[in-house]
């Protein structure tokens, strides 16, 4: 019987960490991942951060990570710019982590608003954006009616912090989407693309991978629709208490579902076992 070679795609906020919390078994999860040899790549929604800030953070809670672990929808959203619209001018709403994404893939980017009133931008990317004004919003809406092409991040409509949940990029992006009447291309989570990178990233094939995370409506169904296999982890915005909600609004039914991270170390374990 051929070997099974298990990939992971590991989701962080509400998976890894709340806020600035440790979800309880995330250190040990990635322990046993590296023990046991299996690739897997954090695949986030947040554009917010760099990789390397990812990195720090995901140490400063004691999870061992790398740069190079992440895969964010900043970046992601930069690759398909990059491969789908060379030499294209952008217009940028957004944090750290996605100017720094657009920079590294050597893309022409502003967030200046006048650079929209004179017709100098064919794409408008937003992400998260936690000092996002009016002036950005309509600058945006604007150029997308002129003809831009409309790029969101991720469409996360609430993010996990320390206050409980936070409003996310999907909810500014909704503020575009309404004020320009153009659904945009959603790099993030549930949509493939991201999914695709990593899956890249990873060098494997959609079912040699496992998704994990803890929200119905963004991994599980990015992780179903990528072919992938998918793991819920009820440790975030799906719960024991809205779960057959979200399966029933998500069209989804995980492959497994654990209450806690460390049902799935153990599963990673018996599949080491039995490939023994």
């Amino acid at each position: 019987m051929r070997e099974t070679k298990w990939y992971a795609c590991i989701d962080l906020d509400g998976t890894m960490y709340h806020g600035s919390t440790m979800v309880e078994g995330a250190d040990a999860l990635i322990s046993t991942l590296q023990q046991l040899r299996i690739p897997y790549q954090f695949v986030t929604n947040n554009s917010s951060r760099t990789p390397e800030e990812v990195a720090d953070m995901l140490n400063g809670l004691g999870i061992n990570a790398k740069s190079q672990d992440v895969l964010t929808s900043a970046q992601a959203a930069a690759s398909y710019i990059l491969k789908k619209f060379p030499g294209r001018r952008v217009f940028m709403i957004g944090e750290r982590g996605l100017e720094q994404a657009l920079t590294d893939a050597g893309i022409a980017w502003t967030a200046d608003v006048e650079a929209v009133w004179n017709e100098e931008v064919d794409i408008v990317v937003q992400g998260i954006d936690r000092s996002v004004s009016y002036a950005k919003l309509e600058a945006a809406a604007a150029a997308v009616r002129k003809g831009a092409l409309s790029i969101l991040t991720n469409p996360d409509l609430m993010l996990p912090s320390d206050r409980g949940f936070s409003p996310g990029a999907g909810s500014i992006g909704a503020a575009i989407q309404a004020a320009s009447g153009v659904e945009p291309v959603v790099i993030g989570k549930p949509s493939r693309i991201i999914m695709d990178a990593a899956l890249e990233r990873l060098g494997c094939r959609a079912e040699e991978a496992i998704v994990i995370g803890d929200n119905m409506m963004t991994d599980m169904l990015a992780g179903q629709q990528a072919g992938c296999r998918t793991a819920l982890v009820l440790t975030g915005i799906t719960t024991a208490a809205n779960l057959e909600d979200y399966q029933k609004r998500s069209g989804v039914n995980p492959d497994m579902i654990c209450e806690k991270l460390e049902e799935l170390r153990q599963w990673f374990m018996e599949q080491a076992q039995h490939n023994e």
